[in-house]
């Protein structure tokens, strides 16, 4: 799919923002980034102004988002947005002034990172609707608050800034430690997106070459319910999005689930056995959402 800039808009934009798996962060220091984000097939491009980019870059960066949106982009990516530096940082102000340069409704969103309360959201001016990062303790024990922030489309968790606050090591954990210290956060995060009826993304895997690696993190907070996970290379962006949407035999299994639990119903029955297992009202509405989902990706 291709969104041509039409009166400030990509045409074909979902602007419910629901349609995303995988996030890209491409450095907007790098005019050869830039310019390659055009043709690759995430679901979400998001210009990156903060980690990315060194201090001397900042400028120049924005420079260029500047440029490339003037010049009308077109991109196969669903949803355009600019991850901002922190409020809390010198950078915060000179981002604001740059986006004023930049045609109104060109970007879906902002990505806000190190988001540590509702009011940081608040800082930012215009009608731009916010990607909030979860990446420190304040952050994850305000999460409930960021989550229910109007302006607020989804929480995504910042695995690195977040241990850096807490002061821990990541490398001198076993794998089975590393699963645990990242378990309860991103439980919060997701838990506080749901309650909020938001979306809730993973962290990038920074091993970029290791894609047994991704797979395995991405599977796992799939498997938690998460919607998707950033990626940091064009090569993690096919494997993300086959991971996050149901596959073949888990569609198929969940419309034979819903037919025979409506079938039941029909017949007066509030359940119905299928071998061992117990089809229900809750196994119906999570099939459902498995249906859902592979038809709404599928469609698009």
């Amino acid at each position: 799919m291709q969104f041509a800039a039409v009166n400030g808009r990509r045409e074909g934009c979902h602007m419910d923002g629901n349609l995303r798996r995988s996030l890209l962060a491409v450095p907007a220091s790098s005019t050869k980034m830039i310019e390659k984000s055009k043709g690759l097939v995430c679901d979400q491009i998001l210009f990156d102004l903060e980690d990315a980019v060194s201090p001397a870059e900042k400028s120049g960066a924005r420079a260029n988002l500047i440029a490339l949106f003037a010049s009308q982009p077109t991109f196969q990516a669903r949803y355009i947005s600019i991850r901002i530096n922190a409020a809390n940082t010198p950078y915060f102000k000179d981002d604001l002034a740059a986006l004023k340069q930049i045609p109104s409704g060109a970007l879906f969103s902002l990505v806000m990172p190190k988001v540590e309360s509702a009011s940081d959201i608040d800082l930012i001016e215009g009608p731009f609707l916010i990607d909030a990062q979860i990446e420190s303790a304040a952050g994850l024990g305000s999460v409930e608050s960021i989550a229910a922030h109007p302006r607020v489309l989804s929480l995504s968790y910042g695995p690195l800034d977040f241990a850096a606050d807490l002061g821990a090591s990541l490398d001198a954990l076993t794998e089975s430690d590393l699963k645990e210290f990242t378990l309860y956060p991103l439980m919060k995060i997701l838990v506080a997106a749901r309650a909020n009826d938001k979306l809730a993304f993973d962290g990038p895997e920074v091993d970029i070459r290791n894609a047994e690696k991704f797979s395995k993190s991405a599977q796992r907070v799939r498997a938690l319910g998460f919607d998707g996970k950033w990626v940091l290379h064009p090569d993690q962006i096919q494997l993300c999005n086959e991971i996050f949407i149901p596959r073949d035999s888990e569609f198929q299994r969940a419309s034979e689930l819903i037919a025979k639990y409506e079938s039941a119903k029909s017949q007066g029955l509030g359940a119905v056995t299928d071998g061992d297992l117990m089809i229900d009202e809750a196994s119906r509405r999570h099939a459902a959402k498995i249906v859902a989902r592979r038809q709404a990706f599928k469609s698009n």
